[in-house]
Parts: structure tokens; sequence; C-alpha cells
């Protein structure tokens, strides 16, 4: 299913049509689009990165690495640099909340992509299914 692009079996009834229209609208899904027909879009980018141990906790000894991996939902390349976007599907009331939950995780994402691609980050983005909304970042 996943090559064919089709949804397995059952999992269409899953869907809230109105969420994914919503996000069709989006300011982010346009400059996906954008940056597609310039076939600067990637998705599902796995990273693995690796950090001194002492920036997880100071406790920890900064000689030894740790190395942390994941998968990357979506970035593109725009005016030459980077933008990081995330979908969240967490069911919550404000964008701190999610802002609090992902900001460290993007943060990371950001610096995977900069030391493999060599370019700047220029923004770092999530878009709440939830909210119906983009939450930009620091």
């Amino acid at each position: 299913h996943a090559l064919s692009g089709a949804l397995p079996s059952g999992y269409f009834e899953l869907l809230n049509l109105d969420k994914l229209l919503n996000f069709k609208k989006s300011t982010l899904a346009q400059r996906m689009r954008a940056a597609e027909k310039k076939g600067k879009l990637y998705r599902e980018q796995p990273f693995v990165l690796g950090l001194p141990a002492s920036r997880l906790n100071a406790a920890f000894p900064g000689t030894e690495t740790v190395l942390i991996q994941g998968i990357i939902d979506v970035f593109f390349e725009e005016d030459d640099e980077l933008v990081i976007a995330d979908y969240k599907t967490d069911r919550v009331k404000t964008e701190d909340e999610l802002r609090a939950r992902y900001q460290v995780q993007l943060d990371y994402y950001a610096e995977a992509l900069e030391r493999l691609t060599h370019k700047k980050t220029k923004q770092k983005l999530l878009y709440s299914f939830a909210l119906g909304e983009e939450i930009v970042l620091e």
C-alpha cells in the first residue's frame, strides 16, 4: 500500500477530511507545493545525530556520545535555506502546549539537517491538526 499511495483497508474511515482540507489550504501546504515544483521538497527523512552526553544532562560525561535518531516529517529549501515542519495530531488546547513538547525535537532536526546539508535553518514549524494551524517555533 505504501508504494502504491493507497490507504490500507479501514484507514480511510479514520481520516477527518475537514482537517485534511484545512491543511491543504494552509500557507505551509502552499509553500510545500512551491518547493515540490522546484524539486526542493523532502519527506520522511531519517537522521542520526551524535551529541556529547553532557548536552542531554550535565551529570553525564561530555566525553561520551549519545546518538539521537528519528524521521523528519518534511523539510524543504526556500531561498537557499531550510524550512522544517512536523505534523502533530496531539489533542491540545493551545499552541504553547505543542511548543513545550516539541521545541527540542525540532531543534535536533535542524541541527541534523544543517550538518547534513550545510544550509541554515530559516524556520521550524509544527502543523497541528487538532488546532488546524501552523505554529512557528524559535
